[in-house]
């Protein structure tokens, strides 16, 4: 899958520069970079599921940046107008963000004018009290859709299990 960073570009409010196929970095007018992107999956469907990632590459402190937000939505957009893939995501808990980071995704989709082609699937894992938010993003007209949900679903309910976690 390639994403086209020249229809990306026709939106985006900060120029971005396409890295690889699916990844891709911008620099906002505070001198923020970031780097946007998507790898396959390799534990959840290892078929035509993406994990999703943002990364401020200097790990500094960004101020608050709409446009960073619209950057983001753009690419999403992108992602989801190209094909039926599936979109996972984990909410990085290193700086103690995860939960601001799954509101943004949640808004993200509230905003999205065709949020009614999409269906979000999120979760909140619970690492022995080190909660990790995470979630499936993926086209209603998937053709496995159903497979996929229940997959997801069942996934979500065997991590505590496979990880030894504990209860939230």
């Amino acid at each position: 899958m390639r994403l086209s960073v020249d229809k990306i570009n026709e939106k985006s409010p900060y120029w971005v520069l396409q890295l690889s196929d699916m990844q891709f970095r911008f620099i906002t007018k505070n001198g923020i970079v970031y780097r946007v992107g998507f790898y396959p999956d390799e534990y959840f469907m290892k078929d035509r599921a993406y994990q999703f990632f943002i990364d401020n590459v200097d790990e500094v402190r960004a101020p608050k940046d709409t446009n960073v937000y619209k950057v983001i939505a753009v690419i999403l957009e992108e992602f989801f107008n190209y094909d039926s893939s599936v979109m996972l995501y984990i909410c990085d808990p290193r700086d103690k963000r995860e939960s601001v980071r799954a509101a943004l995704y949640k808004r993200w989709f509230d905003n999205y004018p065709q949020r009614d082609k999409l269906t979000l699937r999120d979760a909140e894992l619970n690492f022995k009290g080190y909660i990790v938010y995470s979630g499936m993003i993926l086209r209603n007209d998937n053709p496995e859709y159903q497979r996929i949900v229940e997959n997801f679903d069942a996934f979500v309910e065997r991590v505590p299990s496979v990880y030894n976690m504990n209860p939230k």
